[in-house]
């Protein structure tokens, strides 16, 4: 189970600009003090496709995508005839992002271009913003008429948010081993798992082995390496030989070192002979 008080989802905040830069505040602290991380690109006053590159990546980043709808369409991107903030929003849906946006009455239209003027008006795309609007409203959103709306809704929407699983959001590196128990049985678990699959790749044999080797296996490897017809040879004087008495200088031969080195011949403590450890020439 996620532990939901330590996961801070990152809400990507879109809006228009110069009409919504109090409202876009006010959402940033409704995502603050939640406990979570607003991300947006604010400085992005005018928009190119360059810019909308960077947007997408943020999109792409962020767990959550808000939108704050007033009362205008926005900048127009050239090619598609869309705004800035529509294909933002469209981007988001394709991603299958959680989407939710606080859309403004109509009702404060008049208030609002009596306090801020026309600016907050759509002037030269008033049907593609109504357009725009009718597709916001026709998904999850709510009304808002002053900045306590926005809150109240951003507040509601991330509490319910934080509680999907799915969404992976930031944690902090020293929660992610807050059970070391459950983290051991996890070890435990995969180690038995992985012995389990080591042993169904190994035939089942009751054939001798050395060193994991078969015979047959030992004897190709010895023959590639030119070392059964020398050990063949000099089975005899590996058996007699001992320190003070070396037969034809068996003991010295860089071939006897290999098979010294590879445990095939071994030199007793007591009388110093070389001995076969597997009868590989028979």
């Amino acid at each position: 189970m996620a532990d939901f008080n330590r996961k801070k989802l990152q809400v990507f905040v879109s809006s228009t600009f110069l009409d919504l830069i109090d409202e876009r505040q006010a959402a940033v602290e409704a995502i603050l003090t939640a406990g979570h991380i607003p991300a947006g690109m604010e400085l992005f006053t005018a928009g190119d496709e360059s810019q909308m590159e960077v947007i997408k990546q943020w999109i792409d980043e962020s767990d959550v995508y808000l939108l704050i709808l007033g009362g205008r369409y926005g900048n127009i991107e050239p090619k598609t005839g869309k705004s800035y903030t529509h294909l933002e929003y469209e981007y988001a849906l394709s991603k299958e992002k959680p989407v939710f946006a606080c859309v403004m009455k109509e009702e404060i239209t008049d208030s609002r271009v009596a306090s801020l003027g026309k600016k907050v008006l759509e002037l030269e795309n008033p049907d593609k913003f109504k357009e725009f609007r009718k597709i916001v409203l026709s998904k999850i959103s709510e009304f808002w008429e002053d900045f306590k709306d926005i809150k109240i809704t951003i507040a509601g929407k991330l509490s319910q948010l934080v509680r999907r699983e799915d969404l992976v959001g930031w944690v902090r590196p020293t929660t992610q081993s807050a059970n070391p128990a459950a983290l051991a049985d996890e070890i435990a678990r995969l180690s038995k798992e992985n012995a389990f699959l080591r042993d169904r790749l190994i035939p089942e044999t009751n054939e001798e082995t050395y060193s994991g080797l078969t015979f047959l296996e030992l004897k190709n490897i010895l023959s590639e390496l030119g070392l059964l017809d020398f050990l063949k040879k000099n089975r005899q004087k590996f058996a007699m030989g001992s320190a003070g008495h070396d037969m034809d200088g068996i003991f010295d031969h860089p071939l006897t070192a290999e098979l010294l080195v590879r445990g095939l011949v071994e030199k007793t403590n007591s009388l110093q002979l070389y001995y076969p450890k597997l009868d590989a020439c028979s």
